[in-house]
């Protein structure tokens, strides 16, 4: 057992290229992590890592005993999976990663119902806007938005994504009312940057307004900061219909040029293609996608 310890620490930290951060996946201390690997390469006879101060590499010697390392646990963990499938209530850790806007806004709403169902899973939950990597990180399962360029993943679709440009009746109090996206030059615009580029999300107008320059007013790296912009008057915004609608139908937000919007791009559920779906992932992914499937409004352009 004190061998396939170290096994585990040196898989961890291979993935992570640390010994914090390995630590932090295994839940241990990077103490703990280190004498195990020092214990392993003691046996072996070799050196597995490149240390520096700030990270460590796989030697030779440690690519070759990672890959063996790797197919063992992650044979071990589909054994795991094979016999708890049977059992009636999955359980364990489940590490999932969501963007904000997704989290807040139709994950939040479903855990309650989520969470009684399952009492015996363990849910950690990150909302991250950067493109996580679920192997290196230790991640179960993702929610993704937009084209998966990942080969290593296994996607099931939760719908097209649709937005609509809004403004608050305070906003409209002062501004003239838009007949097409072209008018928006004369107005204040609240834009999305993405966290991890810096790049300013278009607004998905069709053809011919596709590629029009619209004044940047206000721009944030988080849509809630933009719907509360937006709420205070602020200027227009482009927001999810998932997170604009209670607001519209409430009268606090008044829908703009829905006609010339366009779908803009797609959520999916994602997770490792390397592995059987454990008991815990199919019972989370099922829940999600059937809860998606009632709220049908999020996932339909907004009419007038």
């Amino acid at each position: 057992m004190e061998n396939f310890a170290g096994i585990v620490a040196f898989v961890y930290a291979a993935e992570q290229r640390g010994y914090v951060a390995a630590a932090r996946v295994a839940g241990v201390s990077p103490s703990a992590i280190s004498k195990a690997i020092a214990r392993l390469e003691s046996r072996l006879g070799v050196r597995l890592f490149n240390r520096t101060t700030r990270s460590v590499s796989l030697t030779e010697a440690g690519t070759v005993f990672y890959e063996r390392c790797k197919r063992i646990i992650d044979d071990l963990g589909d054994a795991e999976a094979t016999i708890t499938r049977s059992q009636d209530r999955p359980k364990g850790r489940l590490r999932v990663s969501v963007p904000h806007i997704v989290g807040h806004h139709l994950l939040m709403p479903i855990l309650p119902a989520f969470t009684e169902q399952f009492p015996d899973i363990e849910l950690d939950v990150d909302f991250e806007d950067r493109v996580a990597d679920l192997v290196a990180r230790g991640l179960d399962v993702a929610i993704r938005s937009g084209d998966l360029a990942d080969t290593g993943l296994i996607a099931r679709p939760l719908g097209q994504q649709h937005f609509v440009v809004c403004g608050s009746p305070r906003y409209f109090e002062w501004r003239e009312q838009l007949e097409t996206p072209a008018d928006l030059a004369a107005h204040t615009c609240i834009h999305f940057k993405y966290p991890s580029s810096g790049r300013i999300a278009p607004w998905a107008f069709g053809a011919p307004f596709d590629r029009q320059l619209l004044p940047k007013s206000l721009t944030f790296n988080n849509t809630d900061a933009g719907l509360r912009a937006c709420l205070d008057g602020l200027g227009l915004a482009h927001l999810p219909v998932y997170v604009a609608d209670t607001h519209i139908s409430a009268g606090t937000l008044i829908p703009v040029l829905t006609s010339f919007m366009l779908p803009f791009g797609s959520l999916s559920l994602v997770w490792p293609s390397n592995r059987q779906l454990s008991p815990k992932v199919r019972a989370f992914v099922n829940f999600v996608t059937e809860a998606f499937s009632i709220r049908r409004t999020a996932f339909q352009a907004f009419h007038a």
